[in-house]
């Protein structure tokens, strides 16, 4: 009966770890699951962000674009010689040889304006 009792003992104890190991394996293939689950929703929720970002950046650029053209229609020389005869300023139109054509890149022209102002600012200040 011992040995008996032995051999049953053993198989109790196989059995008893074969179970705690694919317990264990369940749980770590489960937590892989879930992890997997949660970085794919994170990955769709950083995605839906940035296409809301992306949606705004379009928005603000068309916005722009339309600021660009009601300024551009501001500036106009029909529009200033009309403001100019109803609010009766009496300005004068200007003569041709008054007139600069700036040829060049305007944005690499101030620029080069800025970063001179700035750089002649530090060496005043001493830095």
């Amino acid at each position: 009966m011992n040995r008996n009792s032995n051999n049953s003992r053993t198989a109790n104890q196989i059995l008893n770890r074969v179970i705690l190991y694919s317990l264990a394996m369940l749980a770590l293939v489960g937590g892989f699951g879930v992890l997997t689950v949660w970085m794919r929703h994170q990955t769709s929720q950083t995605a839906n962000r940035i296409q809301s970002i992306e949606q705004k950046i379009v928005e603000e650029r068309r916005t722009l674009s339309q600021l660009d053209v009601d300024v551009a229609i501001a500036m106009s020389t029909d529009r200033l010689m009309d403001l100019n005869r109803r609010l009766k300023l009496d300005l004068q139109e200007p003569v041709y040889t008054q007139i600069v054509h700036v040829t060049e890149n305007v944005e690499s022209r101030l620029y080069e304006k800025s970063a001179n102002s700035v750089f002649t600012a530090s060496l005043s200040s001493g830095n």
